[in-house]
């Protein structure tokens, strides 16, 4: 899909029905070593603090379709985390990730957070360097973070 002909997108808020979309599309981003299980997914949208943000596709193909996702949790004291962000392979560098990452981030503010973490795999250099230019750096290198034992670096932004 070209850049150039955009189909319309809805940001909108999650939905229950949208779940199994979720989980498909968090198997389709990210290999199966890694990747939220549905349990995983669910256990993250039941969290006290928790929201997810879906973009909606709007053209003829996608009518109705879950194309991407945010999910995010307000913590205690101040603190935001990322707790995934998707977007389907054919819908990449349309602006749907940065829409989404600063949505949630607004949504985490207005809750009161003053600083937002994530984690990212360290051999995932176009997510580091798109949170790079959202403003997030790197704050520490956990070693075998993930299920298959690879690692993730903590990145940290602090919202004004």
């Amino acid at each position: 899909m070209s850049s150039s002909k955009n189909p319309p997108f809805w940001v909108r808020e999650y939905r229950p029905s949208d779940f199994p979309q979720l989980c498909a599309i968090d198997r389709l981003c990210f290999s199966e070593a890694i990747a939220y299980t549905p349990e995983e997914i669910a256990l993250g949208l039941a969290q006290p603090g928790a929201f997810a943000l879906v973009v909606e596709g709007q053209g003829a193909e996608e009518q109705g379709q879950v194309i991407a996702f945010v999910l995010a949790q307000a913590k205690r004291r101040g603190l935001g985390h990322i707790i995934t962000i998707d977007v389907r392979g054919e819908f990449r560098r349309l602006g749907l990730g940065r829409k989404l990452m600063e949505l949630a981030e607004e949504r985490l503010r207005q809750r009161g957070v003053s600083r937002v973490l994530l984690e990212v795999s360290t051999q995932n250099e176009h997510a580091i360097r798109f949170y790079q230019e959202l403003g997030y750096v790197n704050r520490r290198h956990l070693p075998g973070y993930y299920p298959d034992g690879s690692d993730a670096y903590l990145m940290e932004k602090v919202c004004s």
